[in-house]
């Protein structure tokens, strides 16, 4: 009797996933059908097709390939091929411009990325279930599927969602290994851990959660099976094939040569190279567009970028803008169960998960958010989005206990998550803009943070339809994005700044508060705009905000 009703309860949890996730993977695709070509993605999907093409790696090194020549698959196979250039912008470039139906592209990028989200959510629930149950693996199905951050950035050629998913993925085989340490264990974290070195760069930060997980597996007391010079062995082994994967996502190119061939820019690895000057002989067993990749990335990092937070804007950067991020961008229903659920997990816990808890979880999210606090690249909550299947794992003892609850109970707790959780999704398709309501909603959220965080350029078609609505020829157009205007048959002129001309005038948030950066010319240039230029347009009311990130104002002639 006991198994049959286990078996019902495994069937009803396997049956309400799978209807969670297909609400996820359909408001995932409407949401990459709606969302105009975002600020960075406009690069992402031809460099990654051009690397597909061409098996090189170092038109764009500034991101590992691996995320974009997957969301590139479809454009590869059954779209024109991409024209070399001039850089990633020329690129890119091109390929809108002579590339008709370069959007049918993108958007078959956006659901091809949006698969790593659904793997990470069917992980993280496995991981769920093992740890506390059933109903905790449906809860957090729920939490994720839910999630506007996840569907948000999910829904883009971005590598963040595959970033998400190594992480996850690693963390849990981690996790596995830890309990059991065995060979195929060993193997598979090592494949994983090399193919997430491929997503992004941040992914490097795994290694110091393998090195301090491997030897406290290494040094734990076991029963009288246990070898502890397996284990070792074991731990070297997922290092050793974590090198060798990580190198194949970039097909050993480049890889072995000697340290002293690079002529790195960024200060951070000329420093490394001089403190190993005397070793300078020595080949890198790592790609040479890996290091190359890494220099840039370090060096764009060494750079002043204005940051805002608060009302207040920064070169340096606030140490506490990603916590604070996690205030205003996460729904309160989830922030709630987070903090009660870790208060439970830790506190009802036994002593071995309590464990696993602190080093699988509370360890990877630490890390993460101290590196990137220490960052002047804090320019949104996508840095960070690994750490959100974690935190909704320590919702399962929520979970756990309400399984326990008499049936009236249960289904009324059940009930009530559910309605909380649903309320992010009113804002659909607008999930990149989010903001709780505690931080004021989609309109509201713009004086805490800026950025990706709201305004991504996701935007631009609904000025066209505006346009369209309110038989507009022209407009006046400031614009955060590098998809041109013109392609969308967007007739417009860059407003002066500083002072307002009277007509109707769309003006991306990001520039409304402030925000410097390149304005889009209708010749096809940018120019830069300096801090608050558009700032004058906060003093009129806006006719109405589009996807909560454009601005639009109608001036009347005085």
């Amino acid at each position: 009797m006991r198994s049959h009703l286990l078996k019902d309860s495994r069937r009803t949890t396997t049956v309400g996933i799978g209807l969670l996730i297909i609400l996820f993977v359909v408001l995932g695709m409407h949401t990459a059908w709606r969302k105009t070509i975002t600020h960075d993605e406009i690069w992402h999907l031809p460099i990654g097709i051009l690397n597909l093409q061409t098996r090189q790696f170092h038109f764009e090194d500034l991101n590992p390939p691996l995320t974009r020549m997957w969301a590139g698959i479809p454009g590869w196979l059954l779209g024109p091929e991409v024209q070399t250039g001039n850089g990633f912008s020329d690129i890119a470039g091109k390929y809108i411009r002579t590339n008709t139906e370069h959007r049918r592209w993108y958007v078959w990028g956006r659901v091809f990325n949006l698969m790593f989200a659904v793997a990470t959510i069917l992980i993280i629930c496995r991981w769920a279930r093992d740890w506390f149950g059933d109903a905790a693996a449906l809860l957090t199905a729920l939490l994720c599927c839910t999630e506007p951050n996840l569907i948000a950035h999910s829904s883009l050629v971005t590598p963040e969602a595959g970033l998400m998913l190594g992480f996850t993925a690693t963390l849990y085989l981690l996790g596995r290994w830890w309990q059991q340490p065995a060979w195929l264990a060993a193997i598979m974290l090592g494949t994983v851990t090399g193919l997430t070195q491929g997503t992004k760069f941040t992914a490097i930060l795994l290694y110091a959660i393998i090195l301090i997980v491997g030897g406290l597996a290494i040094l734990r007391p076991r029963d009288e099976h246990f070898s502890r010079w397996r284990t070792v062995l074991q731990w070297l082994t997922v290092l050793v094939i974590s090198l060798v994967v990580w190198n194949a996502t970039y097909l050993f190119r480049g890889t072995g040569l000697p340290l002293e061939s690079y002529k790195f820019q960024s200060h951070a690895m000329q420093s490394v190279q001089e403190s190993l000057s005397s070793w300078g002989q020595l080949p890198v067993l790592l790609p040479k567009s890996y290091m190359t990749g890494i220099d840039r990335q370090r060096s764009v990092m060494e750079q002043q970028h204005p940051i805002y937070l608060d009302g207040q804007w920064s070169l340096q950067g606030f140490r506490s803008y990603f916590v604070h991020t996690l205030q205003y961008k996460l729904s309160h229903g989830l922030q709630m169960l987070v903090l009660v659920g870790l208060v439970m997990a830790l506190w009802q816990s036994e002593n071995e998960r309590r464990i696993e808890i602190i080093v699988l979880v509370g360890l990877p999210c630490i890390l993460l958010i101290g590196i990137a606090s220490l960052s002047s690249m804090q320019l949104g909550v996508r840095y960070i989005l690994p750490l959100l299947p974690l935190l909704i794992l320590l919702v399962g003892p929520v979970a756990e206990w309400g399984a326990r609850l008499s049936p009236l109970l249960k289904w009324g707790l059940a009930t009530l998550i559910i309605l909380v959780m649903a309320l992010p999704l009113r804002h659909h398709p607008h999930h990149l803009a989010y903001f709780n309501e505690a931080a004021g909603g989609p309109i509201g959220g713009r004086y805490h943070l800026l950025d990706s965080n709201l305004d991504w350029g996701q935007d631009l078609h609904l000025v066209r339809e505006l346009m369209d609505a309110e038989g507009l020829d022209e407009i006046g157009l400031v614009y955060f994005g590098t998809l041109p205007p013109d392609i969308l048959g967007i007739d417009y002129h860059v407003p002066p700044g500083r002072r307002p001309e009277p007509g109707w005038h769309a003006v991306s948030v990001n520039f409304v508060m402030g925000r410097p950066h390149v304005v889009p010319e209708p010749d096809g240039q940018g120019r830069p705009a300096d801090i608050n230029e558009f700032g004058y347009f906060r003093a009129f009311e806006p006719v109405v905000t589009l996807g909560g990130s454009i601005d639009v104002y109608h001036i009347e002639r005085q």
